[in-house]
This record gives structure tokens, C-alpha cells and sequence, in this order.
């Protein structure tokens, strides 16, 4: 309902851009005309708007002018050509969501110009297929409802949550937007452990992913420690306990906790290089 009579305008519609158009379609939150988006070139906008079935344009003043919500789903070394572009037709009347990495919302705040609320958001590649993860935080001009509005616009995607400290950005790049990254490897490695002892690929690929997104949903679900759900399948001198152990001496703990703080410190590297505060490339 909070986004019944709004009208929005997704600059870029690309990958995650295109995500956000189709989940907001099939909720049916947003009314197929209140939407509209752009790209950069008239044959792909042609394509976008014939698989969505809204109209994608390639002029972005023509595109906010008057719009409710501005959603920039653009790259980072594109923000402030874009916003350049248009800041004065924007208005602190307006809400404008960023997904741009390594781009914090002072910096948006700065190039507009006024005091036009902006919400960032963190949105990760399974929001592709409607399960993904999403954070957002606000800008210093944003209010509760400005991120309620943007909470809605993400809810079709997944889960989302959101966080206060901008600093903590660099973290969730690399936790939740680097995550999936993760998670392929471990499936790749459990599927070939499957093929080692016997099992067709394909059938050793879907049982390792289905045992992933299970495991995930039973900790989503039950808010259970993950060890003690762990435990629950380790029975005393069991096949589980034996794996683990070979888990364990491969150090796979240590290396996951590494990979998220080296993530986490690659994120802040290249926040740096973008003259911002937080929040790197995935």
C-alpha cells in the first residue's frame, strides 16, 4: 500500500535494475504506469521495454521530471555524470535510492546539491531470483518513511534489512555482496567431492545447492546458532562428524572469517579510490 500511488523511475535498468522492475511488477505493489526506466542506448532500451512492458527511455531529465522515487541503478563512475545531469530537477520532495557501490549517500547529498533524502542500498546477485539480501541505510536528509518506501521497493527481492552506520557498508560488501561468491565455490567443491565418490555431476551439483539453501533457510526459520543446528546433525560416530573433521583440518573457519575481513578491507581500499566513506565494488 505504500507504494500504491507513487510513481518511479529506475535509471539504469540493467541487471539488478531490471530485478527490481519485475519483482515490483509481480508483487503488485506498483502499478505497471507508474513505472518507468532508462538506458543508454536506444536498442537496449527498446529491448528493456518490451520485456517489461513499460515505457525505457533514454533521457534521464525527461525520466525523473516529476517522478516520486529515483532509483539510480547505475555504475559508480557514472553517478555524477548522471546526477549532473538532472539535479535540477530534483527536489527534496523526491526519494532517491542509490545503488551505486562505492558511493556513500554525502557524497549523492553533495553533487545534488539540496537536501534530497537518499537511501543506499546494498543489494546482492540472488535478488536475480527473488532471494536475495538487500541492506539500505539512510542519508542524513532521509526519514523513517523514506526508508520504509525503500524497504517496500526491496521486499519482492528477498530479505532486507537495514543498518544506521554507514561505515559498516565496507562489511556487508563484503559478507552479503560477496557472499554468493562464496557460497558457489563451496557447492563447486561439495558437488566435485559428489562426482569423486560416484555420482553423476549434475545430480552431485543439485544436492549440494539444495543442502545449502536448506541449511540457509533452517537458520532463517528456526533463528537457531548455527552450531548448535550443526550439532543436531552430527550424530556421535557418524558419517557427518568424520567430514567435518576434514573440514576442520582444511581450516575452513579461519579461511571464511579471512576472506570476509580481506573483503571487508578491499572494500574500503576501493571506497578510498572513489574519494567516499564506504561501500566498495562486490
Amino acid at each position: 500500500m505504500m507504494l500504491k500511488d507513487k510513481t518511479i523511475a529506475v535509471v539504469g535498468v540493467g541487471k539488478i535494475g531490471g530485478a527490481l522492475i519485475a519483482g515490483l511488477l509481480q508483487s503488485g505493489m506498483v502499478r505497471r504506469d507508474a513505472l518507468a526506466g532508462s538506458t543508454g542506448h536506444g536498442e537496449t532500451a527498446r529491448r528493456a521495454a518490451e520485456t517489461y512492458g513499460i515505457p525505457v527511455l533514454t533521457d534521464n531529465r525527461e525520466l525523473v521530471r516529476g517522478r516520486d522515487i529515483i532509483i539510480l541503478a547505475v555504475k559508480p563512475q557514472n553517478v555524477r555524470r548522471v546526477l549532473t545531469e538532472v539535479r535540477d530537477l530534483v527536489t527534496p520532495d523526491q526519494l532517491v535510492i542509490t545503488l551505486a557501490a562505492a558511493t556513500p549517500t554525502a557524497r549523492i547529498e553533495e553533487i545534488l546539491e539540496r537536501p534530497v533524502p537518499v537511501v543506499r542500498a546494498m543489494p546482492n546477485m540472488p535478488c536475480l531470483v527473488q532471494k536475495g539480501m538487500t541492506v539500505l541505510c539512510p542519508g542524513r536528509h532521509a526519514r523513517e518513511e523514506h526508508v520504509q518506501t525503500a524497504r517496500a521497493i526491496f521486499q519482492p527481492l528477498g530479505r532486507v534489512e537495514v543498518i544506521d552506520n554507514e561505515d559498516l557498508m565496507d562489511a556487508v560488501t563484503a559478507l552479503s555482496g560477496s557472499g554468493p561468491a562464496y557460497a558457489y565455490i563451496i557447492i563447486e567443491s561439495l558437488a566435485e567431492g559428489g562426482v569423486k565418490v560416484g555420482l553423476p555431476r549434475e545430480l552431485a551439483t543439485i544436492l549440494a545447492a539444495q543442502s545449502l539453501l536448506g541449511a540457509a533457510a533452517m537458520v532463517l526459520e528456526t533463528r537457531e546458532h548455527p552450531a548448535r543446528l550443526k550439532d543436531e546433525v552430527t550424530t556421535p560416530a557418524g558419517v557427518t562428524i568424520d567430514g567435518i573433521m576434514e573440514l576442520e583440518d582444511g581450516g575452513i573457519r579461519v579461511t571464511l572469517i579471512k576472506a570476509v575481513d580481506r573483503a571487508t578491507r578491499k572494500s574500503k581500499e576501493l571506497s578510498r579510490a572513489h574519494g567516499g566513506s564506504s561501500g566498495g565494488t562486490p
